[in-house]
């Protein structure tokens, strides 16, 4: 439950990150590209409908695991962020961008004869 609250605190902190304004790129303690695949697979994680509650956990873990960032590294990224929100907002896109999955197009089977029996049907 905590891992929760924390993913949904972080990716809060930066949609609302609009209200502060700074000319200076902020240091996030991590590059933007840890920040991004952290998010991204956190926020996958989260909205996993097979993934019961314990398994969400430990799936958070390991992404954290992964990335090699702690939950409080991330927080204070997300605070840090809230100082810049032009940066925050390029960052946000690039979650949101690579977390949609694609959505593959139905495509309609392509006519033509019909399969046959290639294999010998033995005579009575």
């Amino acid at each position: 439950m905590i891992r929760t609250r924390l993913a949904l605190s972080v990716t809060l902190i930066c949609v609302l990150a609009g209200g502060c304004r700074r000319s200076h790129a902020p240091r996030l303690g991590m590059t933007d590209s840890t920040f991004v695949g952290a998010l991204r697979e956190l926020r996958r994680v989260q909205g996993d409908s097979s993934l019961d509650v314990t398994m969400k956990d430990s799936s958070r873990r390991m992404v954290l695991r992964r990335y090699n960032v702690t939950s409080a590294q991330l927080e204070h990224a997300a605070r840090v962020l809230a100082e810049s929100p032009a940066h925050a907002s390029d960052l946000w896109r690039q979650i949101e961008s690579a977390a949609r999955p694609a959505v593959a197009k139905a495509t309609a089977p392509i006519p033509g004869p019909p399969p046959s029996n290639n294999h010998p049907v033995p005579r009575p």
